[in-house]
């Protein structure tokens, strides 16, 4: 916390050296309550005979001060466990490779579970939230610096099989019905270094004798780490002594105001602790700053936001869109999120709002390759560089855009044009980011912006309040997914130095997005890119639920129904979207109305409700094209109320899932049809006057 509240003082102090071209330079913090180890008593792990009269080891906690999570969360205490369980790093994926073989962790009480350590996989806190859902009553973290393997087994718990686990029928209702657990949300959190639970392990003999290896997928090395059992000849007792701490969490805000429509801006986020993104936003700030010496200004307001404590749920985030509400429902144009910042060399990784592919596209076919090359440039062969429809529309429209003026047909002049064009498809190109990621995507990928990444800052402002997001990385080509239903997010472990030309690229990239989205008349959100990618999903959806949709077809319809109602919603994103092109760039009062259409077009698709099968306190969606998956960690399904529940699902299922399915598909349905209503009559733009 002290790292951060010194980052917050220094950045404020840059920021205000920067006025007045910088403009409302704030620091503030949230008040909140934090945990961390008492200095005395002692807590630790302790092995006993099965008398439990002989002490047979004795472990001590982890030498930290830092703070473990949020107060509400931990508790002191005792436990004299019947079992353990380990479970890699406690990812969703995790815990159903236990459940999918067999291993009933939550069938006794006193169980203790534990977990390896890395932050850019799963948050603390998140490890915490899970360690409470799945019903232990401590649980033990430990940072592994021998077995860097981060790769998963492609176990996956359905939402069947989770409401099977449940033995009492008012517990399964409950669950259906998406009613929170609200018995004993506590729990005990241990840190141990990752030498002493090896030790703990090894001292578990004969009991551990009995329990299943892990699988290969979580350790590329021999360890002594084993899935667990219940515990019979040993005795394992965990002390665990805390105390709680009034903390202020720092947040940094800047703004650089617009001119002619100021009251709606574009906000990029970062992370506080990240030495980095610190440097990466203020050298994006820098170039606006010179800029604005030069006589620039903005036509939209840019908004810049460090935040603290992301590990915790997003707190500060939350906080600040809690009393903001009101200004970000109305003037929020798009939220840009720096993510992990540059954690490889080579490849623009985005996540994020298919209204922002083109504004991406733009930007990465502007910047220059950072990589070197053998040779400096190259003659860019449009029919097989693109990989869809979309983007050979951009190409198209992008060539258009920058030589009309060389291209019209002039009397006694057409010999003449003709040769100037061929001069310029000659014409020698520098490789772009663009370029880059096309070889990284292997002409697979559907379009340079994927799916939003369920675990981000971004995905709060998306998921939850419809706010269209991007969050930007640079990463290694492995990391692309081309997957167009599952769309996960890879974790990265890069050895890989940061070079000073791909830091360049990278604030190049960023900046470009924002010059674009706060400087032309007419917010570049593309709707044609939105129903592109709702076609694509529509066909992955039934093609991947075919069975499951199969089981329930006399309660939710025909799979041609729901195709149809897509369609019909497709057809009229394309409508306006053909509308807004005829409108004039010059016409201002046209462009504010449809300006204040496109900002509410992502806003359309957030529900009344928190989305289906989510119910885990720190887990909040509302997006209905888009949303976490259950049962896989970080990773992003369409439809993902109805998919959620038709995955697993059995061909004869219960009448409980008959039922939920019809209701879940008549929201569904119902929302989208509001939503074909909305859009037909956005400024009578499908009407004509």
């Amino acid at each position: 916390m002290q790292n951060e509240a010194d980052a917050a003082n220094k950045l404020y102090d840059k920021w205000q050296s920067l006025s007045p071209s910088l403009d409302h330079v704030n620091k503030f913090s949230y008040d909140t309550i934090l945990s961390k180890y008492a200095s005395s008593p002692w807590s630790g792990i302790q092995l006993f005979d099965a008398k439990g009269e002989t002490e047979l080891l004795k472990i001590d906690r982890s030498s930290t001060n830092d703070f473990i999570s949020f107060s509400s969360l931990l508790k002191s205490g005792t436990i004299d466990a019947n079992s353990i369980y380990y479970v890699n790093y406690g990812r969703q994926d995790d815990f159903a490779y236990l459940l999918n073989n067999g291993i009933n962790f939550g069938a006794s009480n006193k169980s203790i579970v534990f977990m390896r350590r890395q932050s850019s996989i799963l948050s603390q806190t998140e490890q915490i939230h899970q360690a409470i859902y799945y019903g232990f009553d401590a649980l033990v973290l430990f940072d592994d610096h021998e077995n860097q393997q981060i790769t998963t087994t492609n176990h996956r718990q359905s939402y069947f099989n989770e409401w099977r686990r449940f033995p009492d029928r008012k517990d399964r209702e409950n669950y259906i019905d998406d009613i929170l657990k609200t018995k004993d949300h506590f729990i005990r959190v241990l840190i141990l270094s990752y030498n002493d639970v090896q030790r703990i392990f090894a001292s578990l003999q004969p009991d551990s004798n009995q329990w299943s290896s892990c699988p290969s997928q979580w350790h590329q090395k021999s360890t002594s780490m084993k899935i667990g059992g219940t515990l019979s000849t040993i005795k394992l007792r965990l002390v665990v002594n805390m105390e709680d701490v009034q903390t202020q969490l720092p947040v940094v805000m800047s703004s650089i105001r617009g001119t002619i429509d100021a009251e709606r801006f574009v906000m990029i986020g970062s992370e506080l602790s990240s030495v980095q993104q610190n440097r990466i936003i203020n050298e994006i700030i820098q170039a606006y700053t010179n800029r604005i010496k030069s006589g620039w200004k903005p036509k939209r307001s840019i908004v810049f936001c460090a935040w603290s404590s992301l590990n915790y749920d997003h707190y500060t985030i939350h906080r600040w869109i809690a009393d903001n509400s009101r200004l970000i429902d109305r003037n929020l144009v798009a939220y840009v999120d720096l993510g992990n910042d540059i954690i490889g060399n080579s490849t623009l990784n985005l996540h994020g709002s298919s209204l922002l592919e083109q504004v991406a596209y733009r930007a990465a076919n502007y910047v220059a390759s950072p990589l070197p090359h053998s040779d400096t440039c190259y003659h860019r062969q449009m029919t097989t560089t693109t990989t869809t429809t979309s983007a050979t529309a951009m190409m198209s429209h992008e060539q258009n855009h920058h030589h009309d003026h060389s291209r019209k047909r002039r009397d006694g002049n057409h010999e003449h044009q003709m040769k100037s064009n061929e001069q310029e498809e000659n014409k020698c190109e520098t490789y772009k980011l663009f370029d880059e990621w096309l070889r990284a995507s292997r002409n697979r990928s559907p379009g340079i912006v994927q799916s939003i990444d369920s675990d981000s800052s971004a995905s709060v402002f998306q998921l939850q309040y419809g706010i269209p997001s991007i969050l930007i990385e640079m990463t290694d080509e492995q990391t692309l997914r081309n997957d167009t239903f599952y769309v996960r997010h890879e974790p990265i472990v890069s050895d890989h130095e940061m070079k000073a030309d791909v830091f360049v690229a990278y604030t190049q990239f960023v900046t470009e997005i924002i010059r674009q989205l706060v400087d032309e008349p007419l917010i570049p959100f593309n709707l044609t890119n939105y129903a592109q990618q709702i076609d694509r999903l529509v066909v992955a959806f039934l093609d991947h639920h075919k069975r499951g949709y199969e089981s329930v077809s006399s309660h939710i319809g025909d799979p041609s129904e729901f195709t149809k109602t897509m369609n019909e919603f497709t057809k009229s994103i394309r409508q306006v979207q053909s509308r807004i092109n005829q409108v004039s760039k010059t016409d201002y009062m046209s462009l504010q109305s449809l300006n204040q259409e496109l900002i509410e077009f992502e806003r359309l698709f957030i529900g009344n409700d928190q989305l289906f099968g989510m119910s885990i306190p720190n887990k909040t969606s509302k997006h209905i094209l888009f949303g976490p998956a259950f049962g896989l960690g970080n990773t992003v399904v369409p439809f993902p109320s109805l998919s959620n529940i038709l995955y697993g699902i059995p061909g004869d299922p219960p009448t409980e899932f008959c039922d939920k399915s019809k209701v879940l598909w008549s929201k569904l349905r119902e929302q989208i049809l509001s939503m074909n209503r909305t859009i037909n009559g956005f400024d009578g733009l499908l009407t004509e006057k």
